[in-house]
């Protein structure tokens, strides 16, 4: 809750500061935007005419092409920016202007404009022709005269210049189209060059194309006689050496006869090393079944021979036979021994062919052996007829690489040679109009309502943060808030100034009882009632400088209590400027001075006030009635005081004293030491705040009894209109409710 109404004393505050300033933020407005004004009725308007550019990438991939050919290179962002300067050249731009004869335009050729009447006043004011000729400088050295081919030069610098000052040319981000803007005085005119601009830039492109063609044509015609020469002694020198060192190939795409022998001798050789080892692992096979004694019968090349699988069937034969016989004959009769004998008789002629076979085998793995020792003979004779032509090879291979090199690079530039001789009689831009420059219908600069609106904007925002820094800057106490942070005291009124009209102010508090400033000092009496204690007799009125207001408040406030209280005395203790007597009309020779120093009684000096019946006590004086500078002032003691108010306690109801200011004299923290309540007068819009902390701070030190806080003069009307949300407003707002 507390914030927020922080919060919307804040905005009530910036609201304050902000119309209290209103003037001075117009002030700043209207200074900026009148020139502004001025200045958009006086400037030319120029018209801005738009045309778009694509460019296209290659359809051409060709490295040679790509890289001898500017405008036929790979399209990136790059190289759309790289168009986008092309398109600003000093070439393109010259013959633009040429085509067009810018050059007699007053727009763009500064020799043939008329002078503006103030570009006059400043050459006249520049070549100070108008002062007298001894108070002109002395002639400088004379400049060397240019040749009339280099002022044409430089003037021709000059109009391209303005020309491109007058040309925008901006790359589209992750887009291959470029925008061209030309600004004109003339809106047809500016449409005008940027289609021209925009054309010259294509026909640039298909001109240096021409040209980049012709020369890499010419150039590829003469490399080409001696490309082809280079690849014909290079065949010779191939074809000469293989003759020569007997390396002639057998067919086109076969090679050596020898890498041909070699190649087969080898195939052989792995086939023959196969079988080999086949072979023997059969015959390893067989051994092995061998001294493993009657298991050979179980080799593979056993179990696949006819003859042996037929002795083997005649064997299970009479094994079956014999068991019949055992059956029916004994072991000894003739039948089962001829079985016997006949079974024996085939088991031979069963290990008989098993030992062929070994044999067999063993023969076989001798030839495959033979046949691989006479293909390793062969290869090795080879292989040294080989090594010795190794070198011969070597050289050959280099002979073809540098011949096939030659042929290949010639066929390159033959091919490249042809298609520009093509591409000679039909040539690409690579570019397009995408957009041609219409004309424009209303102008681009300047933009007034932009600028007016930016004006205003800077004008508001300088003017506000102007009012806002004289506000920061400004050290004047202005509402009941500001008083009341900076002293710690409460604020019992806010006094606002008298009519300049309506006579003395101390006459209006009594003619106008019904009016804002008599009930201002009605709302203190009731304030200083509320807050005090009915012991509080001696109420003194302070300030921190002069011209606060004292006089007038004291006696004011001495009146009021009249109507309330018994008897009141106002005091008069500024004793070296006292006015109270002038403002009651009365005689101020004698009066505190002399009660002090004993000199007289108070019945001899007590004045009566026949308008606001109250008794008054002057301050008095010592000397003249006028004072001077070297007229000794008398110190006030607390003795002399404290006598002098017990005595005064003792005959009034109420004694208001009016004081010195706080930092003008010592007197009055004396005077506040005997005061029951002491108001401080601060004056509204005029006092330093630093004034107010430092006479506030010595009453303290003083120990005086501070009561409250009054704020004098106040401007209502002003008041009121900076909306600082005090009490003291309501005397400017509703000032109708208080009747004369």
């Amino acid at each position: 809750m507390a914030s927020a109404f922080q919060g919307r004393d804040t905005i009530r505050w910036v609201r304050g500061v902000i119309w209290r300033g209103k003037f001075l933020i117009l002030a700043v407005l209207l200074l900026l935007l009148v020139p502004t004004i001025l200045y958009l009725q006086q400037v030319t308007p120029l018209y801005t005419a738009t045309a778009e550019v694509l460019i296209e990438s290659s359809e051409n991939n060709d490295t040679l092409l790509d890289r001898n050919n500017p405008y036929r290179q790979r399209l990136n962002e790059a190289a759309v920016m790289t168009e986008s300067e092309v398109l600003t050249s000093t070439p393109l731009a010259l013959r633009v202007i040429e085509k067009l004869g810018l050059d007699n335009d007053p727009e763009y050729n500064a020799r043939l404009r008329k002078p503006s009447a103030f570009a006059g006043f400043m050459a006249d004011a520049l070549s100070l022709q108008w002062l007298p000729e001894e108070w002109r400088p002395a002639p400088s050295a004379p400049t060397v005269e240019l040749s009339q081919d280099a002022q044409e030069r430089m003037a021709q610098a000059r109009i391209i210049q303005r020309f491109l000052s007058r040309v925008d040319v901006r790359a589209s981000r992750r887009s291959y189209v470029i925008t061209v803007a030309v600004s004109s005085e003339n809106r047809e005119k500016a449409a005008r060059i940027a289609n021209m601009l925009v054309e010259f830039y294509i026909l640039d492109r298909l001109e240096v194309g021409f040209q980049e063609t012709r020369r890499v044509t010419g150039w590829l015609s003469e490399r080409l006689e001696g490309l082809r020469r280079d690849v014909a002694v290079a065949e010779a020198a191939v074809e000469q050496y293989r003759i020569a060192n007997n390396l002639r190939r057998s067919s086109d795409r076969s090679g050596t006869i020898n890498e041909q022998q070699l190649s087969e001798i080898n195939s052989r050789l792995v086939l023959a090393r196969s079988d080999l080892a086949q072979k023997q692992a059969r015959l390893d096979q067989v051994r092995s079944l061998i001294r493993q004694r009657g298991s050979v019968e179980t080799s593979i090349d056993v179990l696949q021979s006819q003859l042996i699988q037929r002795l083997r069937e005649q064997e299970v034969a009479l094994i079956r036979e014999m068991s019949d016989a055992t059956k029916t004959f004994g072991d000894r009769h003739p039948r089962l021994i001829a079985l016997r004998a006949d079974l024996n008789e085939l088991r031979a002629k069963i290990a008989s062919e098993v030992e062929k076979i070994g044999t067999s085998i063993a023969n076989e793995v001798e030839v495959a052996a033979a046949g691989v020792r006479t293909l390793e003979r062969e290869l090795s004779l080879l292989r040294r007829t080989s090594d010795t032509a190794g070198e011969a090879e070597i050289r050959l291979r280099e002979l073809e690489r540098d011949a096939a090199t030659s042929r290949e690079l010639y066929q390159s530039f033959l091919a490249r040679f042809k298609r520009d001789a093509e591409q000679d009689r039909i040539q690409r831009a690579n570019a397009r109009v995408l957009s041609p420059a219409e004309i424009p219908t209303a102008p681009s600069s300047p933009r007034s309502r932009l600028i007016t609106f930016a004006v205003v904007l800077l004008g508001l925002g300088a003017g506000v943060a102007l009012v806002f820094l004289l506000d920061h800057l400004d050290n004047a106490v202005r509402s009941t808030n500001e008083a009341e942070d900076i002293t710690g005291l409460p604020v019992f009124a806010a006094i606002p100034a008298a009519r300049r009209r309506g006579g003395p102010a101390e006459l209006q508090v009594l003619k106008r009882p019904r009016s804002g400033l008599a009930d201002a000092f009605r709302t203190l009496r009731t304030a200083l009632t509320l807050s005090g204690t009915p012991d509080d007799k001696v109420i003194m009125v302070t300030s921190s400088v002069p011209e606060e207001g004292k006089s007038f408040v004291a006696l004011s406030l001495a009146r009021q209590y009249k109507r309330a209280d018994g008897r009141v005395l106002l005091i008069d203790g500024d004793l070296h400027r006292p006015r109270l007597h002038k403002a009651i009309n009365v005689d101020g020779a004698r009066g505190m001075m002399q009660l002090l120093n004993g000199s007289a009684t108070l019945e001899e000096l007590i004045v009566h006030d026949t308008v606001g019946e109250i008794d008054f006590l002057p301050a008095g004086r010592l000397g003249s009635e006028k004072r001077k500078a070297d007229e000794p002032v008398m110190e006030l003691t607390a003795e002399a005081l404290d006598r002098v108010m017990e005595m005064l306690r003792a005959r009034y109801d109420r004694i208001i004293l009016d004081t010195p200011p706080v930092l003008a004299v010592a007197d009055t923290r004396v005077l506040a030491g005997v005061a029951d309540r002491v108001l401080y007068l601060v004056r509204w819009n005029a006092t330093p705040r630093q004034a107010v902390r430092t006479g506030v701070r010595l009453l303290r030190d003083a120990r005086a009894q501070l009561a409250g806080i009054v704020l004098s003069r106040v401007d209502t009307r002003r008041h009121a209109r900076y909306g600082y949300g005090d009490y003291g407003q309501y005397y400017g707002r509703y000032g109708g409710y208080y009747a004369d």
